[in-house]
């Protein structure tokens, strides 16, 4: 299938595991009406998606059919993020409980999930991202932004791990 078959597909998984339901219980909650390897199709993008389903699976998620649909058009707007974003634990730890109450628990999960307690930084998948924005009530871009202004915010390369910035020691004063 195509890249957009697929970026639907990630959407739709997104969404479903914030609401924390399994593909099973999303079966159940629609009276069968959607079986769940028929939704796994659609997740990985191997099935093309019907306006009718995609309005099935709105109601049931309770959403706008649109938020079902990825956020960017290609060759549109602005540029796509980047495949993978890190938090710098560090600069986590300075911000103030208002901002970064959310972003501790999330990382706290993610490091639990994963069993990667002895990192400077925590990557954070798009679905990672995604469901973030949701506690923060919020779009991925625009948390995205909001990171990068709290000064947690690292981007990386995918395969690359990112390193934290330091500050250069302070030049010597020249003595007369």
């Amino acid at each position: 299938m195509d890249g957009y078959s697929r970026k639907v597909g990630a959407r739709l998984r997104s969404l479903r595991k914030q609401r924390g339901l399994t593909l099973q219980q999303v079966e159940v909650l629609s009276n069968k009406r959607l079986k769940g390897s028929l939704l796994a199709a659609y997740e990985r993008g191997d099935r093309n998606i019907s306006v009718t389903r995609l309005h099935q699976i709105a109601t049931l998620y309770s959403v706008p059919v649109n938020q079902l649909l990825p956020e960017e058009l290609e060759g549109m707007g602005e540029p796509a993020l980047p495949p993978k974003l890190a938090i710098d634990l560090t600069q986590l730890q300075g911000l103030p409980e208002r901002q970064g109450s959310i972003l501790s628990r999330h990382v706290a999960r993610l490091q639990q999930q994963r069993h990667d307690f002895n990192t400077p930084v925590v990557t954070f998948r798009a679905d990672d991202l995604e469901q973030l924005a949701a506690a923060y009530k919020t779009s991925p871009e625009m948390l995205r932004r909001s990171l990068q202004e709290w000064g947690v915010f690292r981007s990386g390369e995918p395969g690359e791990r990112p390193e934290i910035e330091r500050e250069s020691p302070p030049e010597p004063a020249d003595q007369p």
